[in-house]
């Protein structure tokens, strides 16, 4: 009876895994719900990328946003806003919207 039980749990679990194989990132990101747009953890990426490039440190109230326009799914207009709190990245804005935004206002920017 247990062996049916575990087997139903590894079963279950195996639809959660991540089928990617592992990287040597320290950082563990839950992709359960992989999306086609940039998320939180794409924007991280791309904000200390930007500060490596440009020879600076993060710090506490860096703020950076991340916007588009999908070309299918269901929003028009998705927008990820990031900023640093001690030594975190917290997301303080995740907005998916009904209507495109602006091109000028789509993409990557330091706020």
């Amino acid at each position: 009876m247990a062996e049916k039980s575990t087997a139903r749990i590894s079963a279950a679990l195996s639809l959660f895994s991540d089928p990617r194989p592992p990287t040597n990132d320290s950082r563990n990101y839950n992709t359960v719900m992989a999306c086609d747009h940039i998320g939180p953890a794409e924007l991280i990426d791309m904000a200390e990328a930007q500060l490596r490039e440009r020879g600076v440190r993060p710090e506490a109230g860096m703020c950076f946003r991340w916007s588009e326009n999908p070309a299918d799914g269901m929003w028009a207009s998705i927008v990820t806003e990031i900023e640093r709190r001690g030594e975190q990245w917290i997301v303080t804005r995740l907005d998916r919207n009904r209507e495109p935004l602006p091109v000028d206002e789509t993409g990557f920017r330091a706020l």
